[in-house]
């Protein structure tokens, strides 16, 4: 893996204190990908190879789900592991899941690339998956069940457009990569609350832009 430039993170090291790798055993998952962390910033480049292994794909996948290009979703992941890996030894943990510090550097990369030229970020929506839900009674729940349709692609790839920008971000992370609140509150630099709300608003506004017979 070649050397590239700093992390870009919101999350980088020097930020506000995290949580140290031992502050939520008991699962073995994250016991594993807390070792594997403290070899990383030891310098262990297998570790590190692990820890790529575990996350490329969710950070390929935000990156695709941003830009809509798999060419350049592809770079940017390749990027993403490339700053990762020079500023790892500097890691301070932000919470149970280092993925959520991969996920930030791949958006400062995306924003950055939106910035330096003419590039439109765009949600697609073909695998906007969720479970459906046969006591719909709100509004978010409507698009919970919708979702799932094909036939409804375009209606909410339509309707995600017209979401702010921070907004199409959350529905992004939590239900494109499958983020829990947490993880996607440490992307945003959000606190779990403001993104429980931001995430309830996202929905609400993804219904109210769905043509009404499709939304139902």
């Amino acid at each position: 893996m070649a050397a590239g430039s700093g992390s870009g993170s919101s999350m980088r090291s020097g930020g506000r204190p995290g949580l140290s790798p031992g502050s939520d055993r008991g699962d073995p998952e994250t016991d594993r990908v807390a070792a594997l962390v403290e070899l990383a910033r030891g310098g262990d480049a297998e570790a590190f190879g692990l820890l790529y292994d575990r996350y490329v794909g969710q950070v390929y996948r935000y990156i695709y789900h941003r830009t809509g290009s798999h060419p350049l979703a592809e770079d940017l992941t390749s990027e993403t592991f490339v700053r990762a890996l020079r500023a790892i030894p500097a890691f301070h943990w932000q919470g149970k899941d280092v993925g959520a510090w991969f996920v930030t550097i791949a958006r400062n990369l995306v924003i950055d690339h939106v910035k330096s030229s003419r590039f439109r970020l765009e949600v697609p929506t073909d695998d906007l998956l969720a479970h459906d839900s046969p006591d719909a009674h709100g509004p978010e729940d409507t698009v919970v069940a919708a979702v799932s349709h094909r036939e409804l692609q375009q209606a909410i790839a339509g309707a995600m457009r017209r979401l702010s920008p921070e907004q199409q971000e959350c529905l992004t992370l939590r239900f494109l990569n499958g983020m829990s609140i947490a993880e996607t509150a440490l992307v945003l630099g959000k606190n779990p609350n403001a993104v429980k709300q931001l995430q309830l608003r996202a929905v609400r506004a993804l219904a109210r832009h769905l043509p009404q017979e499709r939304a139902r």
